[in-house]
């Protein structure tokens, strides 16, 4: 077995079609303000471990780029150097990009950023409260 077929084993195999389309510092369907960055990061499958690069994230989730196929549904951990773990469930993908809706409250998403959230766009406003 290979290790995409162990990975797709492992996934879970809920399926929710999402929007690939965001532009940088909008809002998307979620009503969440998405910003462009260019990120390292590491996606979490199971028990395997891939490379991937943040193109945009929301409070509500992230846009990445791997270089292999994972099945929507799938449920992941994004790991950001520095910042944590973030639990997320694939929402669609195409064209080694990814779209991660974050499995956790908008808060524990701010908190990891508590630093960037002014230049992230990821303040509390009032659609928010």
């Amino acid at each position: 077995m290979t290790n995409i077929q162990q990975m797709d084993s492992e996934c879970a195999s809920d399926y929710e079609q999402g929007s690939p389309e965001f532009i940088g510092g909008s809002a998307d369907a979620r009503g969440y303000r998405r910003r462009s960055v260019l990120w390292p990061a590491r996606l979490i499958v199971g028990r395997h471990d891939f490379q991937c690069q943040i193109w945009n994230m929301s409070l509500g989730g992230a846009r990445v780029r791997l270089d292999l196929p994972i099945r929507e549904g799938a449920a992941v951990r994004l790991l950001i150097a520095g910042r944590g773990e973030i639990p997320a469930t694939v929402r669609w993908f195409r064209n080694d990009t990814a779209g991660l809706s974050f499995n956790v409250p908008v808060e524990e998403v701010r908190l990891l950023f508590l630093d960037q959230l002014q230049s992230l766009g990821l303040e509390t406003t009032e659609s928010d409260l």
